[in-house]
C-alpha cells in the first residue's frame, strides 16, 4: 500500500514538472472540453519547509522537549482531489516523555489523499474536506508504530461573518497491521472550533488569523488513554508573501490547555515558521 501511495505521489509530482516546464513556454490555452491532456493544467504543486520548537500532535507531545523539521509537499488538481506528503525529522536526540527514542523511532511521514469541495451558498455555505492518510514511523516496524485514518472536516465562512469561521472535524483511526506495539491505540478524535481573521489599516499585507479549537479523544492514541475532553488550542499565525525571493512565509504560536493526563500531562507553549513556494 505505501509503495502504491507513494508511486502515485511521484506521477503527480512529474505531471506538475512537466506542466511548470511547458506553461513557462507557451501561453496558457483556453480550456478544451474535449481534451482530456488539458487537465494537467490543473495541477497546483506546493512545496513547505517549517520549524517547530514542539511537535505536538492532537494534544501528545511527540518530541519532548525537542523542536522539528517538517517539509512537505501537495499536489492539488482543480477538480478537488489532492495528494500530500509529510515530514517530521526530530532536532536533537533523546526521550519523550512516554520513554521512546526521537531519533531511533520517530521519524515520521505521512501520506494523505483528499478530495475538497463546497456545498450550498451564501451564508450557508459549507466547505468540506474528506481523506484518507497513512502514519508511517519510517525507523521502526509497520506493525508496531504505522496507524491509518480516514477523516472529515468542515467549516462555515459565511455563517457568521466579519472574518469567523467555525470549523469541525473527526478522525477514525486504526492500526496498519494486529499484534503490534500500537494495540489499542485506534479510536476516534473529534475536533471543533473556528478561527478569526482579521488585520491593521497601519499593516494591510499582514493579516493576522486567531484560531481555538476543543478536542475530545475518544480512546485514540494508546491503550492507556481515558475517553474524555483531551485539550484546547489556542493559535494566533500570519502569512505574507516574500518579494525578495517568493514564496510566503508563515510564522505562529500556540498554547494548549491539557484536560486529560493519559493524552498530556502538561500545558504546551510552543512556536513554529513555515516558508512555502506555489507553482
Amino acid at each position: 500500500m505505501k509503495k502504491l501511495l507513494v508511486g502515485m505521489i511521484m506521477l503527480l509530482s512529474v505531471v506538475a514538472f512537466v506542466n511548470a516546464a511547458e506553461t513557462a513556454e507557451v501561453p496558457a490555452a483556453a480550456p478544451v472540453v474535449t481534451e482530456p491532456a488539458q487537465v494537467i493544467d490543473g495541477v497546483t504543486t506546493m512545496i513547505d519547509v517549517a520549524y517547530v520548537t514542539k511537535y505536538i500532535w492532537r494534544g501528545f507531545n511527540i518530541y519532548g522537549s525537542h523542536g522539528a523539521i517538517q517539509p512537505s509537499v501537495d499536489f492539488a488538481l482543480e477538480n478537488g482531489f489532492s495528494a500530500n506528503v509529510w515530514m517530521s525529522y526530530p532536532v536533537g536526540s533523546g526521550e519523550n516523555d512516554a520513554g521512546a527514542s526521537i531519533n531511533d523511532q520517530l521519524t515520521e511521514f505521512d501520506y494523505t489523499l483528499a478530495y475538497s469541495n463546497t456545498v450550498l451558498e451564501d451564508t450557508s455555505q459549507l466547505n468540506y474536506k474528506v481523506g484518507w492518510r497513512y502514519y508511517d514511523f519510517t525507523k521502526t516496524s509497520t506493525k508496531d508504530m504505522d496507524m491509518q485514518e480516514v477523516f472529515a472536516e468542515v467549516s462555515m465562512p459565511n455563517i457568521v461573518g466579519n472574518g469567523f469561521v467555525p470549523r469541525a472535524a473527526v478522525y477514525q483511526m486504526w492500526n496498519s497491521k494486529s499484534g503490534g506495539l500500537n494495540s489499542g491505540a485506534a479510536g476516534t478524535i473529534y475536533a471543533m472550533g473556528f478561527a478569526y481573521g482579521f488585520g491593521f489599516d497601519q499593516a494591510p499585507e499582514v493579516p493576522l488569523s486567531f484560531s481555538w479549537d476543543i478536542v475530545y479523544n475518544d480512546g485514540t492514541g494508546a491503550s492507556t488513554v481515558d475517553h474524555d475532553w483531551s485539550h484546547m488550542v489556542f493559535g494566533l499565525s500570519t502569512a505574507f508573501d516574500v518579494p525578495s525571493i517568493g514564496g510566503k512565509l508563515a510564522p505562529a504560536i500556540y498554547w494548549q490547555s491539557s484536560f486529560e493526563d493519559t493524552v498530556n500531562e502538561d500545558d504546551e507553549l510552543w512556536a513554529g515558521i513555515s516558508y512555502s513556494l506555489s507553482f
